[in-house]
């Protein structure tokens, strides 16, 4: 596992944001998951195989990683975070690039395709389309704020002791109870908006998304989304199965940049 020395760009709200390339060929930026950052790509070995087909940009969202740590609310906005990426992918001369993104980065890849014309191509993983927030995750977010709000609140606040304090940030907890927030006010995104190529793949034991995706056949249709369902597996291992999900993902992008 090669993990690089991540470099960095200020994004135009100030924020520095961490990333690391590797490898040749067609821009990829990766996207990782609520609770993990760009090193997580490295530990199953998806960076290792794409960079032999691609230039690979690995992120650290905002709020995430070796990125600024913010907690407020509107650090959180979609419309930050995209400015975030449109940043690194200057800094990295990839006027065009494709995306994949799993679970949280899935979530935050369907406006880039969605919204920018610099985006060729996305997978997203394990996230639906529609409302950023469903009603599945709006109970897991309350559930979260519940448990989890007074320490956000009381670390922002600065009251709490050393070892708190460095627990709080260790869990990134002040972090997650904005950017949860925060997503409640992201706009939806159908089917229909997304401009360019689209994998939305889920594994079966993914419910909540493969049952949007039941009732929602008919919404993409004629669209640039297509669907793939793989067998037997959950929502974790739609990222950990990295066996069974990169083969697809792989090949869906390869088409889709021309290669």
């Amino acid at each position: 596992m090669n993990i690089m020395k991540p470099q960095f760009i200020e994004s135009p709200d100030g924020t520095r944001i961490a990333y690391e390339v590797a490898g040749r060929g067609p821009a990829l930026m990766l996207l990782h998951g609520a609770g993990k950052d760009r090193r997580d790509w490295h530990k199953p070995g998806y960076v290792e195989r794409l960079q032999q087909d691609f230039t690979v940009i690995s992120v650290d969202v905002r709020g995430s990683g070796d990125s600024d740590f913010l907690t407020n609310i509107e650090d959180y906005a979609i419309e930050k975070i995209v400015a975030d990426l449109y940043a690194v992918a200057d800094a990295c001369q990839a006027t065009r690039f494709a995306v994949w993104g799993y679970s949280f980065g899935g979530n935050i890849a369907r406006y880039l395709v969605a919204w920018s014309e610099r985006v060729v191509a996305a997978a997203v993983v394990g996230v639906p389309f529609g409302p950023a927030v469903n009603s599945e995750f709006d109970q897991f977010i309350h559930e979260f704020t519940v448990k989890w709000g007074p320490l956000a609140d009381a670390y922002r606040a600065g009251a709490l002791d050393a070892e708190k304090h460095q627990s709080a940030i260790k869990g990134r907890i002040p972090v997650w109870i904005a950017c949860f927030q925060a997503m409640r006010q992201w706009p939806p995104i159908a089917p229909a908006d997304v401009q360019h190529p689209t994998l939305l793949l889920a594994g079966s034991k993914n419910t909540s998304t493969v049952q949007w995706i039941e009732t929602n056949r008919r919404a993409l249709e004629d669209t640039q989304v297509q669907v793939k369902i793989v067998e037997g597996l959950n929502h974790l291992q739609e990222f950990s199965q990295v066996d069974r999900v990169f083969p697809r993902v792989n090949l869906f992008l390869k088409e889709a940049c021309g290669i």
